[in-house]
């Protein structure tokens, strides 16, 4: 198996169940632990892309929303 240093190009997708604790919201130390593994890749000449499913489910977190059920009104 190739190291991931060997890639030039990297995607990482982050689902909401790694983004957000339903009880706490955003896990930070993950996310910053995660930041550090990027910064390493990019470091060692990467492009790091990061994409994120979370972003609704953060944001209904943060919004006090709640669970899914309840409509969130999209804008393109």
């Amino acid at each position: 198996m190739k190291s991931l240093k060997s890639y030039k190009r990297i995607t990482v997708k982050i689902g909401s169940a790694l983004l957000v604790d339903r009880a706490t919201g955003l896990k930070r130390d993950w996310l910053t632990s995660l930041a550090d593994d990027i910064a390493v890749l990019a470091n060692a000449g990467a492009e790091v892309l990061v994409v994120s499913s979370g972003a609704i489910a953060l944001g209904r977190t943060i919004l006090g929303l709640g669970k899914r059920g309840q409509p969130v009104s999209l804008q393109a």
